[in-house]
């Protein structure tokens, strides 16, 4: 039986049981960037980017509901926006009254074991300035994970999330 703490990549703390998250620090395409070809074309913090001042991204969580337990896994993911939305987002992120304003962007991170839904359409709904936007697929996504996300997961496929990410993954290297 794996053991069931783990240490969080986020404050280095031990917690018990298996990690409801999954995060992405970057858009992949900045991701991928060399590290001078990110100082000269980028701009970034943990919750915005753009690229080549052209190319606009926020950073918020596609929910997974659990079927097994309370909750839900939330992907924490960037998807780009038009300029518009992006400079709605910053104008206002500390505006409550723009809480549950929803705009459209598209997935820029590729989520392990779903490959074929990068650059797909979100639906995305503005926080409050403590929490990230929430993103969901449109209701019309059929793909697996947007299955998902409508129907939630059991302990079995939550299990399997963290497989792809390499969390049960025991090498040093």
């Amino acid at each position: 039986m794996t053991d069931s703490r783990y240490v969080c990549s986020s404050c280095g703390k031990t917690h018990e049981g298996l990690p409801t998250d999954w995060g992405f620090k970057l858009p992949d395409e900045v991701f991928d960037l060399s590290y001078l070809e990110k100082y000269r074309r980028t701009r970034s913090n943990t919750d915005l980017c753009a690229l080549d001042e052209q190319r606009f991204f926020i950073r918020g969580i596609l929910m997974i509901p659990f079927t097994h337990q309370e909750g839900e896994f939330g992907w924490g993911v960037w998807a780009e926006v038009s300029k518009p939305d992006h400079d709605f987002y910053v104008d206002n992120y500390n505006n409550e009254l723009a809480q549950g304003t929803k705009v459209q962007g598209k997935l820029a991170n590729t989520i392990p074991g779903f490959p074929e839904i990068t650059g797909l359409p979100l639906d995305i709904e503005i926080q409050s300035a403590k929490s990230r936007p929430i993103f969901t697929f449109p209701r019309s996504a059929d793909h697996e994970l947007a299955i998902d996300q409508r129907d939630g997961i059991d302990h079995t496929r939550h299990h399997r999330f963290l497989e792809l990410c390499g969390h049960f993954d025991e090498s040093d290297a």
